[in-house]
């Protein structure tokens, strides 16, 4: 049987999600019919890069700080971090090895332990020592979007395009289950919370640059799970 993606989130749904024409998603909710070829409606675009997280051994990913990630196998595998803050410093767990344009990328995230106002995990996007954007999400059902730029000095200066905002798709706390999902189409931004549209932007500051997963404690430590990884082609109509 093919794999079999969420049209809404675009998580990876197990077969026994499967009853006869309807499919079901655990994440965000979604029932939907499926078509004979075992492909939703509407299509999603190809897998570009995929992260599955049962080992540190995965082509087309650089990982980072390993000596605090622990690789669960299980269903789904999981990768685990436990982070303690350091001041005004993110985290990276993984980049890709090479420059991404225009994608569609969705993880499933959990928080696991911390300091519920201050821990937040998400991506770095089209991201190089010059600069890029920032996704974050945190455990109390917010989220922030902002894009780093360097000044005339040179160094990387950080402004916002959303302030922490809460979301009612999100679910708030530890060990709740959450799909982020970010399209960036050429200079236009769609941003997705377990299958809901949670806003859209354009900006054009970045085209190219790296996709990294981050995770920011903020304050003490944080603990974060990840699994699903997938980086898609954006379907050119």
């Amino acid at each position: 049987m093919k794999s079999l993606n969420c049209p809404n989130c675009g998580a990876a749904l197990p077969a026994k999600n499967i009853k006869h024409d309807i499919g079901s998603c655990e994440y965000c909710g979604t029932t939907f019919r499926i078509a004979k070829s075992l492909t939703p409606e509407p299509d999603m675009g190809d897998l570009l890069l995929g992260a599955d997280f049962s080992s540190n051994i995965m082509p087309g990913w650089q990982f980072f700080n390993e000596d605090k990630l622990k690789f669960n196998k299980g269903n789904p595998n999981e990768v685990h971090g436990k982070f303690t803050t350091k001041k005004d410093e993110a985290f990276y767990i993984l980049k890709s090895s090479g420059l991404l344009d225009d994608f569609d990328a969705s993880i499933t995230m959990r928080f696991t332990e911390g300091k519920e106002d201050m821990t937040r995990a998400g991506f770095y996007l089209r991201f190089s020592d010059d600069g890029g954007y920032t996704f974050f999400v945190s455990a109390i059902s917010s989220y922030q979007i902002g894009v780093f730029n360097k000044d005339e000095s040179g160094k990387l200066v950080w402004k916002k395009i959303i302030p922490w905002t809460s979301h009612t798709a999100l679910k708030k706390g530890f060990n709740q289950n959450n799909r982020l999902r970010v399209i960036c189409n050429r200079d236009q931004f769609r941003v997705y919370f377990n299958g809901v549209l949670a806003t859209s932007f354009k900006d054009a500051s970045w085209s190219v640059g790296k996709f990294c997963l981050t995770v920011d404690p903020y304050e003490g430590i944080g603990g974060f799970a990840f699994s699903d990884l997938q980086v898609r082609e954006v379907p050119r109509k």
